[in-house]
């Protein structure tokens, strides 16, 4: 069968009336162009200088023909001219026989690759820090934590194929960056459990728990884990399918649970979206509320209807508030035009970002995959796995609780290769939110108050901003055209410090990077 691959064009409804793009203040700044040994790298950490420069940390891999695993450090000055550069490849013996490093963090000019791996020898999994101060690059391990191998539920660290999406070790930032919790999911058949560390950004233990709730396993759906801005407490929250809710009539036949872990404590509020399906949600912590946020449906967990929200106080955990707000109208004409009788579908989590008013944006991409069957020539039979990232889902929520906005970009982006240079980064600066989208033409004013976007592809890449002001209005502007780039932007792996967002660009081994000023 023959497949129409990335052959749709992409279309984006406009938000106003449009006359023609407006000017948006961004500046751009590329650096050099430059080779890497290896193939494929992308932006883990940016942190600025102090005096306009900034250092970078790239995570690197080879292809094929080039293995190999590691990491750049580069300081750069605020033109993106290269001042200082260190290479630290990961090595292993041979009773490591599984690795992974599960995040990077700071603390003042000190870096720390926090690395998680087995060593068959001593029959333990192990996290460790390697650190080194940024002006030397003279990496010191430090052992934080180790457990059995016979403790964890076996898991893959490369890929989540055949487990729960929760197994493994994953590791946690709080939002001012002086924290880091790590989680690994414990073997038990009859209990839902895992291992909690949390850490300040010194490396000094804070907790040291062991979650437990008497549920199989399969039965809990792990959300998410947050910390809270002072570094001194986790938030777990999970979905649970128990016995009594099976009962209910209407609505998810689970209850959620916020659990709040102290050094001391460990506290647990349960709460219902009643009639409603909330397929899942995610916490957000401030100073003094915390809250629950995810889409909701009336019908079933794949069609969703708008956005449900909750509102907890920090220390008890009691309930202060409980919305389910339908989308607006004009989400609706958006997405659809004059036909409002259609709900989403197939959507998955993307950003949450936090405006200087403490309103959430909160953003969400129609995502799936096709695996398409077909006859090769010598008469055998193929398969291609097509990943499909379709329409931008962005909702601003009101401090109380109440959407400001709600906006529907209309996109057509599929990809059976490389995914960083399709779908989108997004951040906010005061009270506008941006999207940085690739696109393969140039952007067209159609009938109806509607433009128009090619679809993009490593070959035919042009890199646009779009912006929403603080009413939901929207406008749009090409950045960078393709004939003036000489390697297409990985669009999808921004990185945000600041006012800035930085992007890695590749074509083969050839790189650049990308500076977006707001």
């Amino acid at each position: 069968m023959k497949i129409k691959f990335l052959a749709m064009a992409l279309f984006v409804a406009l938000f106003s009336v449009v006359s023609s793009a407006q000017e948006i203040n961004c500046k751009t700044t590329k650096s050099e162009v430059f080779k890497d040994e290896y193939k494929y790298s992308n932006i883990v950490l940016v942190e600025e200088d102090g005096n306009g420069g900034v250092f970078i940390v790239r995570w690197y891999r080879g292809g094929v023909f080039s293995s190999g695993m590691g990491y750049y450090f580069e300081h750069y000055d605020s033109n993106l001219k290269l001042i200082k550069e260190f290479e630290y490849e990961m090595k292993y013996s041979e009773v490591i026989k599984q690795s992974s490093v599960i995040g990077v963090i700071t603390n003042g000019n000190d870096v720390s690759l926090i690395d998680f791996v087995y060593d068959k020898s001593q029959g333990a999994y192990i996290c460790s820090a390697l650190t080194s101060n940024m002006n030397d690059f003279n990496f010191k391990s430090k052992e934080l934590f180790r457990l059995n191998s016979e403790e964890i539920k076996q898991f893959s660290f490369l890929s989540g194929g055949g487990f729960d999406k929760d197994s493994g070790a994953s590791m946690i930032i709080n939002e001012d960056k002086t924290a880091f919790a790590v989680t690994v999911d414990i073997k038990d058949k009859k209990s839902e459990t895992h291992k909690l560390y949390l850490f300040d950004s010194a490396l000094n233990k804070k907790i040291d728990h062991t979650f437990k709730r008497d549920i199989k396993d399969r039965k809990f759906i792990y959300e998410n884990i947050d910390v809270s801005k002072d570094g001194n407490t986790l938030y777990l929250l999970g979905k649970v399918f128990t016995d009594e809710k099976k009962k209910k009539k209407d609505g998810g036949r689970y209850q959620f649970e916020l659990t709040q872990i102290t050094k001391d404590s460990e506290k647990t509020q349960v709460f219902d979206t009643e009639e409603h399906y909330s397929r899942s949600l995610k916490t957000i912590i401030f100073q003094d509320r915390l809250t629950c946020i995810g889409f909701y449906s009336d019908k079933n967990d794949n069609r969703y209807k708008g956005i449900s929200y909750f509102e907890l106080d920090p220390k008890t955990l009691e309930i202060k508030k409980t919305k389910f707000n339908p989308f607006t109208e004009q989400f609706m004409i958006d997405k659809y035009g004059k036909d409002k009788d259609k709900e989403l579908k197939n959507l998955s989590f993307r950003q949450l970002l936090i405006t200087p008013n403490n309103e959430i944006v909160f953003n969400a991409e129609e995502f799936y995959i096709t695996v398409h069957t077909y006859s090769s020539p010598n008469g055998g039979m193929q398969t291609r796995t097509i990943y499909h990232y379709d329409d931008i889902v962005s909702a601003k929520i009101s401090s109380a609780g109440d959407i400001v906005w709600a906006r529907n970009i209309n996109k057509r982006q599929a990809t059976s290769g490389d995914e960083s240079y399709i779908s989108y980064t997004s951040t906010v600066k005061g009270d506008d939110t941006f999207f940085f989208i690739n696109t393969g033409e140039k952007v067209k004013k159609l009938s109806k108050d509607r433009i128009q976007f090619g679809q993009t592809s490593t070959k035919k890449s042009n890199f646009n901003v779009i912006k929403i002001t603080p009413n939901g209005d929207f406008d749009y502007q090409e950045l960078l055209d393709d004939k003036d780039n000489e390697v297409p932007f990985m669009v999808s792996d921004g990185a945000i410090s600041g006012n800035s967002v930085y992007f890695v660009g590749r074509k083969g081994k050839k790189k650049q990077l990308l500076k977006v000023t707001l």
